[in-house]
C-alpha cells in the first residue's frame, strides 16, 4: 500500500491526504500514518525543513501552497529525490 501512495504522488494525482484516502479507499488516519512512515524512511521530505526566516517565501516554488506566511506550520510533503 505504501507503494500505491508513492505512485499516486509520483503521478501528481494528489493534493492532500484526504484525496489519497478517497482514491485508495483508506481512512484519513491510515493515510497520515503511511505518509509519516514514508517520511521517516526518507521517501518523502517535509518542505517545512526548507523554510527559514532568512529565505523569502517568494523564492520558494510552493509558497502559494504553504501556510508559513500566516504563521501556520506547513506540512507539505514532496518526493525526496536523491541529489
Amino acid at each position: 500500500m505504501l507503494e500505491k501512495i508513492l505512485d499516486e504522488i509520483r503521478n501528481g494525482n494528489t493534493s492532500s491526504p484526504a484525496v489519497l484516502a478517497e482514491r485508495l479507499e483508506l481512512t484519513l488516519p491510515m493515510v497520515n500514518a503511511m505518509l509519516e512512515t514514508l517520511e521517516e524512511q526518507g521517501y518523502l521530505k517535509n518542505m517545512a525543513q526548507e523554510c527559514s526566516s532568512e529565505k523569502p517565501c517568494t523564492a520558494c516554488p510552493i509558497s502559494n501552497l504553504c501556510g508559513a506566511k500566516t504563521g501556520a506550520s506547513p506540512r507539505i510533503l514532496v518526493l525526496n529525490t536523491p541529489e
